[in-house]
């Protein structure tokens, strides 16, 4: 998913940053001053284990301080525009970022945050989930006329990549998403 396609504001960020200190052109870093190189470097690895589910309440407080030392060490003009949309970001969506440290992604973007169910009583067992799946994670049988005993569909979690092609496919509606935090809020 690309940075314009993207609903979610902690992969937009993300992204920008991302974009950033990667460029080799004139509009990425220069990486002259470390508090900009090592600060951008951190902000990323910071989402990322956000993103991932590992995130905790010290990474906010974190990124504000990395947000004002890139700001303050930065030597150059792009270094402070991009402290600058950190910034912005900690200020603007710090609800968001909270739900994402939470384990939850409303955007529905962030493949760790997310999961992909299939209904059991919505299934007509038609099997197109099953062929549109590139990475095997969805088992069970397609229902054939005059013959019983078919396995249920069901999505294998730890195989599932999240591309969301099941849900594509589906004609009746049966896969669909269940935010993380959800999922473990029922188990206690």
């Amino acid at each position: 998913m690309s940075q314009q396609e993207s609903k979610c504001p902690v992969s937009i960020t993300k992204a920008r940053l991302e974009f950033f200190y990667n460029d080799d052109s004139k509009n990425g870093m220069c990486s002259k001053c470390h508090p900009c190189k090592l600060g951008i470097y951190d902000a990323v690895k910071i989402f990322e284990a956000i993103q991932a589910g590992r995130g905790e309440e010290k990474h906010i407080a974190l990124l504000r301080r990395i947000a004002e030392d890139v700001k303050d060490g930065g030597m150059c003009k792009k270094g402070k525009d991009h402290a600058d949309i950190l910034a912005a970001f900690l200020k603007d969506h710090a609800a968001d970022l909270e739900r994402h440290i939470k384990g939850v992604c409303t955007s529905r973007e962030c493949a760790y945050l997310v999961r992909y169910e299939i209904n059991p009583t919505l299934c007509t067992m038609c099997d197109k989930c099953r062929e549109a799946c590139k990475d095997f994670a969805i088992e069970g049988q397609k229902k054939e006329p005059y013959k019983t005993g078919f396995t249920p569909y069901r999505i294998r979690q730890r195989r599932c990549t999240h591309c969301g092609e099941c849900v594509k496919v589906c004609p009746v509606g049966a896969v669909f998403i269940v935010e993380e935090q959800a999922v473990v809020g029922a188990g206690k």
